[in-house]
């Protein structure tokens, strides 16, 4: 949460505020098409109104635009669009790119990982070990594929991790999800998906998310979509490296829990429930910031800082898909009454391979899974209070 200060933020700070942040996105990232934003499932033969000849390539959709992209650039995303032809196709708006150029961001080493990790949204917080856990989840959920709920006090700074890392690169968006395509149009193939708040959707979104989220955290790497097909989604979306994250507050700050918390939500709230590593975070962000600086040569002074940053976590997407690593440390066995086991083990194992490279001793390796082992705890220890089991047992009777 940002709080308006008086003095002057750091060059730290400044690097990592949400306003510099979003200015970097816009100039880096608005006018790219992405894999991600066709929503074509097969090559499309269209006679555009007006034309003489039909045109063959895929619609995409990029925020409330749509376009047209030839057959021959679907091999070359992400394209950097430098002008469009309007095209009209029945009742739509289409716009073909004809001036454009390839853009990747190459997988390379360039930050090393703790300096990577402690770099990151250098903010103050009141609990700084629970503020540092927080960012080595996130960061594993972009390289690897995670499937984690974070729940926290309001003030904690969870979403600004997220919205950060989506800045950065524009595959970790954070949203609140409102409609079918809403949720469906923000699978990105290697990034992550951050759902807020995701009591708040509808029955029939929400329906969709829980089924999303059953298929790929069951290990799935592709996603059939079961709701009705319209120009908006796919058929089928590739969900190679995705990751789901659930962020939500703590019990207490709800009305009714027993009706709205994540727990109770879903139509099958074991099955979620097996699916998820989930964990509460303890603290509140305590930094100030203030808009007294120059966002925008901020955002252009860092340009280079952000590129890099992209380009370190692509090689450690690279990295890790090739298991050439190997641990430097020995792991502590997760405590058996957590019942850390099968999928959310997988998860388990996702951050442990960050906090191996971040440690630099057995020591701290050993603190850091103990924090981890804390978080899950803290969770478990929060729902039992509210015998949310109960509630899921019988529920699942019902059914």
């Amino acid at each position: 949460m940002d709080v308006i200060g008086t003095a002057k933020p750091t060059e730290s700070i400044m690097r990592f505020h949400l306003d510099t942040i979003s200015t970097h996105n816009s100039i880096l990232y608005d006018t790219l098409i992405q894999p991600h934003h066709v929503t074509s499932d097969n090559l499309k033969s269209v006679l555009f109104d007006g034309a003489s000849e039909e045109d063959r390539g895929y619609f995409a959709r990029k925020d409330k635009r749509k376009y047209w992209i030839d057959e021959a650039h679907l091999e070359i995303l992400p394209l950097r669009i430098k002008d469009t032809q309007e095209l009209q196709y029945k009742e739509d708006i289409i716009l073909k790119p004809i001036n454009v150029s390839t853009f990747r961001i190459n997988a390379e080493h360039t930050i090393p990982m703790k300096e990577l990790i402690d770099q990151f949204c250098p903010f103050t917080h009141s609990n700084p070990d629970a503020w540092t856990l927080m960012k080595m989840v996130a960061i594993t959920g972009y390289i690897g594929k995670t499937f984690v709920c974070v729940a926290s006090e309001p003030n904690f700074g969870k979403t600004s991790v997220f919205s950060v890392l989506h800045g950065i690169t524009d595959k970790c968006p954070v949203f609140k999800p409102r409609s079918i395509p809403g949720v469906l149009n923000k699978i990105n193939i290697i990034g992550n998906m951050v759902f807020d708040e995701a009591h708040e959707a509808q029955k029939d979104t929400r329906d969709i998310m829980e089924e999303f989220t059953l298929c790929i955290g069951g290990g799935s790497t592709t996603y059939i979509n079961g709701a009705m097909k319209s120009h908006l989604t796919k058929n089928k979306y590739d969900c190679s490296l995705q990751s789901i994250t659930f962020l939500y507050n703590n019990v207490d700050c709800y009305k009714q829990p027993d009706k709205s918390y994540f727990e109770v939500i879903w139509k099958n709230n074991k099955a979620m429930d097996d699916r998820l590593l989930k964990l509460q975070l303890t603290g509140r962000m305590t930094q100030s910031f203030s808009r007294d600086f120059n966002i925008k040569q901020q955002a252009e002074d860092n340009k280079t800082y952000y590129i890099n940053f992209a380009k370190e976590l692509a090689y450690l997407q690279e990295y890790k898909k090739s298991g050439a690593y190997e641990k430097r440390y020995t792991d502590m066995k997760p405590n058996p009454m957590l019942n850390i086991k099968g999928r959310k083990l997988q998860i388990w194992n996702e951050i442990l391979w960050i906090i191996d490279q971040y440690s630099q001793s057995q020591q701290e390796y050993n603190k850091w899974i103990k924090l981890l082992e804390d978080a899950v705890n803290d969770y478990k220890t929060m729902i039992d209070l509210y015998n949310f089991n109960d509630i899921m047992d019988i529920q699942e009777e019902r059914i």
